[in-house]
């Protein structure tokens, strides 16, 4: 089956699993905004969250979003309201993408055989965040390889959610 087919049928899965998450675990509404197939792109962001998965198809999954989007995610998720940028903050993005990325491994090996999912790596931008990788220029992402970008917002915070997906050789 040709790439672009697979990664058209994980889009829907990947919008409708992150809608249903942010709607019964993190209590935020978040609007579906598009999705697209772009090459040569990459992302500027201030977090950043990465799950790998590996088997027939192998590639990542990536969450970026603001830190301030970030800190709502967090707050809604564990319900607690936070005033500073914290590991918890950090455990809660990188939760949020082991979940999508669980979901994009389910749709894969239902259709392409069994998957194997790394944990969350958390990058962040700005002050540092106690023992978490940290940056002083917002994250970029380059890659020569298509992602397939899934948008979405949240109020005037934006959410987006990049697929690297390549079929093992």
């Amino acid at each position: 089956m040709e790439l672009k087919t697979i990664m058209d049928d994980i889009a829907k899965d990947i919008e409708a699993a992150t809608k249903v998450l942010f709607e019964t675990m993190i209590m935020l509404e978040l609007k579906f905004t598009d999705v697209s197939l772009t090459t040569g792109s990459f992302f500027k962001s201030e977090v950043a969250s990465f799950v790998s998965f590996m088997g027939k198809y192998h590639g990542l999954v990536g969450v970026f979003c603001t830190r301030k989007f970030a800190t709502q995610i967090a707050s809604g998720m564990l319900m607690s309201e936070f005033s500073e940028f914290t590991t918890d903050i950090v455990d809660a993005i990188g939760e949020v993408s082991n979940m999508i990325a669980g979901n994009v491994k389910t749709k894969i090996t239902a259709s392409y055989g069994e998957m194997m999912l790394s944990i969350p790596m958390v990058i962040v931008a700005g002050e540092p965040v106690n023992s978490v990788v940290t940056s002083n220029l917002p994250i970029s992402c380059f890659t020569k390889d298509p992602w397939l970008v899934t948008n979405f917002t949240s109020g005037t915070e934006s959410f987006v959610i990049g697929l690297l997906l390549k079929e093992t050789k």
